[in-house]
């Protein structure tokens, strides 16, 4: 029983990456890593701290100014250029897998171009993958309209290859779609990772498990299939309810 927590749930608080890893390292060995605000491993001063601790690794891309969808294909490009250099920072703090977001179209009109670009991508991402050594996967992700990836179409996972998927359940059960992903079993293969976190079905909320609607145990038995880390993504806000999460994981998961 693989279990983890994101360091995203220090994200924007007043704590630093050492104080995260600290906390984190004695409720769990595995921990996904975040390249955004005070918690951002990719910054020159933060990427030897993850080594001092007894952990194991895994690492989100940053949340905003990468779009691996882009038509305009310079700014596809710089974001996979920096995608690389997320896989070396990934090397250095020994991650053996990273979490991309596979990036959004805000206009309608633009949508299949946008489409195009990311399956380019998917094939980029391939080659960089073979180069480094270090599993790439794409995130599903939550219900606002402008981002891709929110149902599992065939024209994704066709061209995935041997990229994964991190499945995010807290984003499914907004799209209505956890049924499309987890009883599919051809698909679970695909599954790399997962995200776990609970909502009333409207927000993005990452509450802990049982704070929300997600019916868990309906689900339980495809979740245990699943062969990555299942790792509480949660937020600052309900870090008072953390243990109480990992404690309904792991009486999940037996």
């Amino acid at each position: 029983m693989r279990i983890g927590i994101s360091s995203s749930i220090f994200l924007d608080s007043d704590k630093d990456l050492k104080y995260a890893l600290e906390y984190l390292e004695k409720k769990v060995r595995y921990v996904e890593l975040n390249c955004d605000g005070n918690i951002n491993v990719m910054e020159k001063e933060n990427m030897d701290i993850p080594n001092s601790y007894d952990l194991n690794y895994t690492l989100h891309c940053p949340l905003t100014d990468l779009n691996l969808s882009s038509f305009r294909d310079k700014i596809r490009k710089v974001s996979l250029d920096f995608v690389e250099d997320i896989l070396k920072t990934a090397d250095k703090v020994n991650a053996n897998l990273v979490v991309l977001h596979p990036g959004y179209c805000v206009f309608k009109y633009d949508y299949k171009k946008s489409l195009n670009a990311l399956i380019q991508s998917l094939k980029d991402l391939n080659n960089i993958q073979k180069e480094y050594s270090i599993k790439i996967t794409i995130e599903n992700m939550p219900s606002y309209s402008m981002f891709m990836f929110r149902e599992p179409t065939d024209e994704i996972i066709n061209n995935l290859g041997d990229l994964g998927i991190t499945f995010d359940i807290g984003h499914s059960f907004l799209n209505k779609n956890m049924g499309k992903f987890l009883d599919n079993d051809e698909l679970i293969k695909k599954i790399s990772h997962i995200h776990i976190h609970d909502n009333n079905g409207e927000f993005d909320e990452h509450l802990a498990i049982g704070k929300g609607r997600i019916d868990f145990e309906k689900y339980k038995g495809n979740i245990k299939k699943i062969k990555g880390i299942k790792l509480v993504e949660m937020q600052n806000k309900s870090i008072n309810d953390l243990d109480l999460c990992i404690t309904r994981l792991k009486n999940l998961l037996v």
